[in-house]
This record gives structure tokens, C-alpha cells and sequence, in this order.
């Protein structure tokens, strides 16, 4: 910790109060110096070679100092983005912890948002995202069902179809994570794409009803990798379905539930990485 407090840059800028007064100083010797010229010309109170000598250092010693303090403000500059680095991070770590501990209560979602979040970065890399979007799909896979929690476990572990009243409650989660998530400014894609994962490519999905190419791509990145992994884990009212099985729901889905493309992108990495089918908690 000390170590790190050493490293931190400190504020000695010298005072703005300062550097007005050598300004100050300097406008002061060339009024007196040319008042001095046109009033008593025969006399020699400073050459122009001293003044000019005395102005140049002092201006040059502005400059060198406003160099430095730039420097300085910089340094400063770029330790407290690290910073605000840091506490989103932080932040983040807090929410994902909240939703794996909620995850871990029921052993048949355990370690969902895990599988998601890894299948989303693997499929997003596929499909040529920058390391920075990259980093966008796993923040959003991490916290994708955050809207979730709230909601009672008799609807999210009834083993039955669920009535029409119960499904409008689910249906909500979406738009809830999206509140959940308001106040960290930051997340405004994650949020976007957390919004809009149960969107259908056909329209028909929820909770605006947008289609095709209206669904952010990370949010069809996520639908398709939500889908998988539900079908390749096991529920309370059925067990996890084979791998041939689930290859052919998703590409039953094509143009209906879900974007062609990236369920044509993810089908083949599937084959490339046959370590995604695992279902590590």
C-alpha cells in the first residue's frame, strides 16, 4: 500500500498567483523601461540587452514550469481514470458476486451467467469484436439475468409450465435489469444489450418487440448463447438435451428466435471449441 501511495503523482503546480505576478513583473520592466526611454532618453537606467535578458528568462521560466505542470496534470489525469477504472470494476465484481450467490442456490441455473458470459466472448471473437467489445459481451453476460433477482422461487423453480400471470412477471426481467443497472452510467451498452437478449429476430420476442437487425448484435449474441446453454443444462422438469438435439433446436430457430448469422457463427465454433458443451460451474 505505501508502495503505491509513492507512486502516485503529486500536485505542486506552482500557484496561479504566482505566475501572475512574474507577468506582473515582466509588463512592469518594459513600461518602466520604455517610459524611461521616451521621458529621459539620455539616461541609461537598464540596457536593452539586460532587459531583454531579464524578460526572456523570466518568460522562458514560465514555460518551463507550465511544461511541467502539464505533466503533472496529465499524470494526475491518468491515475484518476485509473481509478474510476477500479471502482467500476469494482462495482461490477459486487453485482456478478450477487447474481453467481443467487445462482448457487438452485443446481440447475449454477453457474449459467459463467457459461453464457464465456460462450458470448468466445462467439463475439468469432465473429472479429474488438478486445473492447469483447470486454462489453462479458460485462453484459456476467449481469444478462440480474433482473431476475426479486423474483420468487416458485415461479423461477416451478417445475410446471408457468400461467399467463407468472409468465408476465418473467417477462419483466429484462427491463428490470435495465433499472437494476441505471445508476452505473457507464454500463450503456451492457444495459442496451441486457434489455434486449429475449428479443425474437421474427419481432415476437419481449420487451419491445424489436426484430432483425433493430436487436443490438450483442443482444442477439446473447440470445443465442442463452438458448444453447438452457437446452444443454438440465431442468426440473426435464434433462439436459443431447448435443445433436441441440444443434438442430438452434438451427430450427434460424429466422424466428434467433439471427442466422451468429447462430451459423456459433454452430461452427461449437466444432472448433468442443470444450463449450462442458458445463463448468
Amino acid at each position: 500500500m505505501a508502495e503505491e501511495q509513492k507512486k502516485e503523482p503529486r500536485i505542486s503546480t506552482i500557484s496561479s498567483t504566482f505566475k501572475l505576478w512574474l507577468v506582473a513583473i515582466i509588463f512592469f520592466l518594459t513600461f518602466f523601461h520604455l517610459y524611461a526611454i521616451y521621458n529621459y532618453p539620455q539616461a541609461r537606467i537598464i540596457s536593452n540587452e539586460v532587459l531583454l535578458g531579464l524578460v526572456l528568462t523570466l518568460v522562458g521560466y514560465l514555460w518551463i514550469q507550465e511544461l511541467r505542470d502539464r505533466e503533472r496534470l496529465q499524470a494526475i489525469n491518468l491515475a484518476l481514470i485509473k481509478a474510476q477504472r477500479q471502482l467500476e470494476h469494482a462495482e461490477i465484481d459486487t453485482i456478478a458476486a450477487l447474481i453467481l450467490a443467487e445462482e448457487a442456490k438452485d443446481p440447475y441455473v449454477r453457474g449459467h451467467s459463467k457459461r453464457v458470459t464465456r460462450c458470448a466472448v468466445e462467439l463475439a471473437q468469432e465473429l472479429g469484436f474488438s478486445q473492447e467489445q469483447r470486454k462489453t459481451i462479458e460485462r453484459a453476460g456476467i449481469l444478462h439475468d440480474i433482473g431476475k433477482i426479486g423474483i420468487s422461487d416458485a415461479i423461477l423453480r416451478k417445475p410446471d409450465k408457468l400461467n399467463e400471470e407468472e409468465w408476465t412477471v418473467i417477462k419483466k426481467h429484462p427491463r428490470r435489469a435495465a433499472e437494476i443497472l441505471e445508476p452505473l452510467r457507464f454500463l450503456t451498452k451492457e444495459k442496451e444489450m441486457i434489455c434486449h437478449h429475449h428479443e425474437r429476430f421474427d419481432g415476437k420476442g419481449y420487451p419491445d418487440g424489436l426484430k432483425a437487425e433493430e436487436i443490438p448484435l450483442g443482444a442477439r449474441i446473447l440470445a443465442v448463447v442463452d438458448t444453447f446453454d438452457a437446452m444443454n443444462s438440465e431442468r426440473p422438469y426435464r434433462k439436459s438435451l443431447a448435443e445433436d438435439a441441440i444443434t438442430s433446436e438452434l438451427k430450427s430457430a434460424c429466422g424466428n428466435q434467433l439471427d442466422p448469422g451468429v447462430v451459423s457463427a456459433f454452430l461452427g465454433l461449437l466444432k472448433k471449441k468442443p470444450s463449450l458443451w462442458e458445463r463448468e460451474g
